[in-house]
């Protein structure tokens, strides 16, 4: 399916997910408050899998406190601002997959840049991320907003902070970064298509 889909045939397609595992109650208090999921109701934790489309796992990272899987959803709220982020992060990387980022003058640990409207091409919403320099995971993202019409609500963020997000803690580690869709770049471009009509046919 995958390979149908970005129509590669020689390319290895991961599925990167977190997971449930549920446990029982700890006699280790504080293990215990940690592992409490406020949305489950039940005592887990939750492993990040990588594995092919296949099934077979290649990597396991974790596990996470159940208090910090709530903390994901939020930032993300659900998966259309990661679809969205996949799809605004190729139109902002270079040839290279890299993405240029500022820091706010005299504020090391704020990251800027500008993101181009996907409805206007003339418009563009600058960005600001403020985050703990060595830290690991959201906890450490603590401040952020976007110009644009959704860049300043509190729960989630919007399309443009996602692909920020999305880029600094995966797809920089990515050896390539796959653009949803990468046919449709090419429809309208110049001498793709020749148009033929026969002026003397009275179907045109």
């Amino acid at each position: 399916m995958a390979k149908k889909l970005f129509n590669a045939n020689d390319n290895l397609f991961l599925i990167c997910d977190g997971t449930y595992a549920r446990h029982q109650k700890s006699t280790n208090i504080e293990y215990q408050r940690k592992s409490f999921s406020g949305q489950k109701k039940v005592p887990l934790c939750k492993p990040f899998t990588l594995c092919t489309t296949d099934g077979y796992i290649v990597d396991m990272l974790g596990p996470y406190f159940a208090n910090q899987n709530d903390a994901l959803k939020i930032l993300f709220t659900g998966s259309y601002q990661l679809s969205q982020a996949v799809s605004y992060l190729t139109e902002i990387v270079d040839k290279d997959d890299k993405l240029k980022l500022e820091y706010v003058k005299d504020q090391s640990n704020v990251l800027k840049l500008k993101i181009p409207s996907r409805h206007i091409s003339r418009t563009t919403y600058r960005c600001f991320v403020r985050y703990i320099p060595n830290s690991v995971g959201v906890p450490g993202l603590t401040h952020y907003t976007c110009e644009c019409a959704n860049g300043k609500r509190t729960v989630g963020s919007c399309s443009h902070i996602a692909a920020v997000v999305y880029y600094l803690s995966y797809a920089r580690y990515l050896s390539k970064i796959f653009k949803p869709v990468e046919i449709l770049s090419e429809v309208f471009k110049k001498n793709n298509y020749i148009p033929v009509i026969e002026s003397d046919s009275d179907k045109d």
